[in-house]
Order: structure tokens, then C-alpha cells, then sequence
């Protein structure tokens, strides 16, 4: 008997197919055969399972051993899993090795194929390297789009989009984390989401066929002046001094700039669109009037857009444009109120802001925005300052 199955063991050809099920077990079915191609006799055997990355050597990455199993004609079924939770990821070919009765394992390993229609699946990873649309909750899929979902979706992490969503009904509620989209999203329903909406740039979101304004930079002078300049006037390039200062009372906390120097500087910055497509923008500021000034109107603040940081004068060139200007009707007098006491000893104080707005329609790549003010240009108490600048585009 010790030598009929020592002669069992390594004279032995196996061959097996096998089918994977949802709940990861193995349908395998092989047949077990001498040497010279006989059938080992009718009965029951002890069969030892292993799963191998390759066709020999190495170490499985998993095992399982089945008793009393039936052979008969030399063919033997078997379900692999149920003994051994069956927990390899399928993401690529696996070989699967046989011994017979604790013996020493057959050879060649037996690899294991796949169904024609699992082809489209590779793995845990839920990779779909096929060609065509993926139906989620449908059998008859859009032909038009790689992914048809019908029904609810719930989302628990990050979404990355590098493809256009385009007609379907959005309602992003559950998203716990932030949409990273490096494509537009057409959407036709809600959309929201908890920790908002991260476009990257030159991406939007439209609706009833819209972009809206897009928010695209920020200058509060939190840590530095962010590119600002200081010159003469509007149309001069003569450098002046400046400075950003938080006046620190309960209702302003932040930063602004301003000039230092008494009179009608103006405060310049060229930003760049190049990446961002658009053909309006709009500049939103918040705009400071310090001290005494008067009350004829003669006196003023403005902002403009302009090609250049010193555009020619002239009415009819084009290269400075007007977008916001207010007149002081009448100087604040409360005496004492304000900011913080920026000329002692005038202790006048005679300040207070305004929230300025101002558009034009351009898609040009870069503009200077110029900010200033027309002051008296003898008085030693007069300034401004800007703050909070946001540009926006669409």
C-alpha cells in the first residue's frame, strides 16, 4: 500500500476549470490520473487547495484542506471558501496547486481562467478595463455614456471626476468630503455639498445652461501687500509710500492698505486670467476714507481698469476705464469715532467704509486694476485705503 500511493502521489496529471461566485467561493471541478493516463481508482480522498501569484515556487497566499472528498471516474467537484474564507482579490491570474492525501503537491499548477463575462471585472479594485457602458440598476444601459446609474447614489468619500457628468439628477447630501472635478458638471436636480464644491482652475459650474461668477482670487493683506503697488497718480510711475494696518477695533479686525504719503496716490496691482477662461470680471473692494474730507463734492474716490499701470490720458483710447467712483456729500463729523487716530494731533477721525462693486467685459489675459482717490491735495489729513479685494469672473 506505501508504494501503490507513493506511486499515486507523484504519477499523478490534474486538470481543473473553475467559476467564481459573488460570495468569493470557488466552484472548482478536475480530474485526478496515474501517470499513464488510468483513472485513479473510485473513492473518497483527502484534497489539499493552494492559490499561487505563479505557475511554480513561491508561497501561496491561500489554503484549504477538504476530506472525504468523492472521486469517481477520476473526476472530482469541489467548493473552495467554505472552509477557508477565499479572500484573495482576483485583480490578476492565479494558479491553483493540488495534493493528494498530505502529499507532495502535483504538477504543472492548474491556471485559473475566467468566465467571458467577467472579463469586463478585474478584482476588488473594481476595475472595468472593457470597452462600453457600465449599467448600474439597469440592464439596458446608455449607449451615449461609460456609466448609467438608475436610482439613488450615496457617496461616503472623495469624488474624482475626470469625464463630463452631463443629464443626470445630482444630490451630493451624503458626500462627507470635498468633489475634486477637472470637468464640468451638468446637473439637473440638487447639488450640495457638505464641505463644498472644489473646482480646479479654469473649471465651472453651470446651470439652465449658465456659468454664474466664479470667485478667483483674494487679496485681504493677511500676511503681505500681494503684489500691490504705490505710485504718483493713475498715470504716473513714481513709487510712494505704503503700508497695511489692522486698526484692531471690535468691527475691524483686518487688514488694509493704504498710502502714507497725503494726496492722490493710487494703489495698483496687474492680475493674471490667463488660465481662467472668461468674458466679464468683476472686482468687488471695500473702500476706506480717512479724515476731513470735505463736503463740496469736490473730492472723491474711484477704481479703474486699465491695460497698463500708466495708460496714456486721453477719453477715447481705451486704456483706462472707469468702473466705480463715490463723492463724500458731506464729511462724516461724530468727532472722536473711527478707526484709530492715523495723523495726531488732528483727533478728527472722520472716517468710514463702503463696499465697492465694479464689472467690465473683457476676456483680455491680464488687467491692472488702479484704485485712488481726488483729495485736496494741500490738506495734511486726508487718505484712503482698500481692503478685502475680490476678483470674479464668468
Amino acid at each position: 500500500m506505501n508504494r501503490l500511493s507513493f506511486l499515486l502521489l507523484w504519477g499523478l496529471l490534474v486538470s481543473t476549470s473553475a467559476t467564481l461566485f459573488a460570495q468569493a467561493n470557488l466552484s472548482v471541478q478536475g480530474t485526478i490520473q496515474r501517470s499513464f493516463g488510468a483513472a485513479v481508482d473510485d473513492g473518497n480522498y483527502s484534497l489539499t487547495f493552494r492559490l499561487y501569484e505563479t505557475d511554480a515556487g513561491g508561497t501561496p497566499i491561500w489554503e484549504e484542506t477538504q476530506d472525504a472528498v468523492e472521486v469517481i471516474g477520476g473526476v472530482y467537484s469541489v467548493v473552495l471558501g467554505e472552509a477557508e474564507p477565499l479572500d484573495a482579490p482576483f485583480d490578476q491570474p492565479y494558479f491553483l496547486g493540488v495534493s493528494v492525501d498530505g502529499g507532495t503537491e502535483l504538477t504543472p499548477r492548474a491556471r485559473l481562467t475566467s468566465a467571458p463575462y467577467a472579463l469586463s471585472l478585474i478584482g476588488q479594485d473594481n476595475t472595468f478595463p472593457s470597452s462600453g457602458t457600465v449599467g448600474i440598476g439597469t440592464t439596458e444601459p446608455d449607449d451615449q455614456q461609460r456609466l448609467h446609474v438608475v436610482g439613488n447614489t450615496k457617496l461616503e468619500g472623495d469624488l474624482e471626476i475626470t469625464g463630463t457628468v452631463t443629464g443626470i439628477e445630482v444630490d451630493f447630501e451624503n458626500i462627507t468630503s470635498d468633489i475634486n472635478t477637472s470637468a464640468n458638471i451638468s446637473a439637473e436636480g440638487t447639488v450640495s455639498a457638505g464641505n463644498g464644491i472644489e473646482l480646479p482652475t479654469g473649471q465651472s459650474i453651470s446651470y439652465n445652461g449658465k456659468n454664474d461668477w466664479r470667485l478667483v482670487e483674494v487679496d485681504d493683506f493677511s500676511q503681505d501687500t500681494e503684489g500691490w503697488v504705490c505710485q504718483r497718480s493713475w498715470r504716473e510711475s513714481d513709487s510712494r509710500n505704503f503700508e497695511r494696518f489692522s486698526p484692531g477695533t471690535p468691527f475691524s479686525q483686518g487688514y488694509i492698505l493704504r498710502p502714507t504719503d497725503f494726496g492722490s496716490h493710487a494703489l495698483k496691482k496687474q492680475f493674471d486670467l490667463s488660465d481662467i477662461p472668461h468674458s466679464e470680471v468683476k472686482v468687488v473692494f471695500t473702500y476706506h476714507f480717512f479724515e476731513t474730507w470735505g463736503g463740496d463734492r469736490s473730492e472723491f474716490g474711484y477704481a479703474a481698469f486699465a491695460t497698463s499701470p500708466t495708460p496714456a490720458q486721453g477719453s477715447d483710447n481705451g486704456q483706462f476705464q472707469i468702473g466705480w467712483v463715490h463723492r463724500r456729500v458731506d464729511a462724516v463729523g461724530f468727532g472722536g469715532t473711527g478707526y484709530v487716530d492715523l495723523y495726531p494731533p488732528n483727533n478728527t477721525l472722520a472716517d468710514y467704509n463702503m463696499r465697492a462693486e465694479m464689472m467690465a467685459q473683457t476676456d483680455a489675459d491680464t488687467f491692472w486694476l488702479i484704485v485712488s482717490s481726488n483729495v485736496d491735495q494741500s490738506a495734511d489729513d486726508e487718505s484712503y485705503g482698500i481692503s478685502n479685494v475680490e476678483i470674479w469672473v464668468r
